[in-house]
């Protein structure tokens, strides 16, 4: 986990790693070259807000299924 601002948000909040899944969506989004290791995900509840460790404005949204699981991991 690490602490970074949230744009979305508004706030300051906790990131973790983005899931296999979650790579796999931004994958198919950004194109199969796009590199997603070093991505993470806001951990607040309902948000979908993901970008790399150092940089918020590489960001972006990830699709709407992910909300609801985001939610019950709570």
């Amino acid at each position: 986990m690490i602490r970074r601002w949230c744009p979305t948000c508004r706030g300051w909040q906790d990131f973790r790693q983005l899931n296999p899944d979650e790579k796999a969506a931004v994958r198919e989004e950004k194109g199969p070259r796009h590199f997603v290791g070093n991505l993470w995900r806001c951990t607040a509840r309902g948000c979908l807000f993901y970008q790399t460790h150092l940089h918020a404005r590489g960001g972006g949204i990830l699709p709407e299924k992910f909300r609801e699981e985001a939610a019950a991991s709570e």
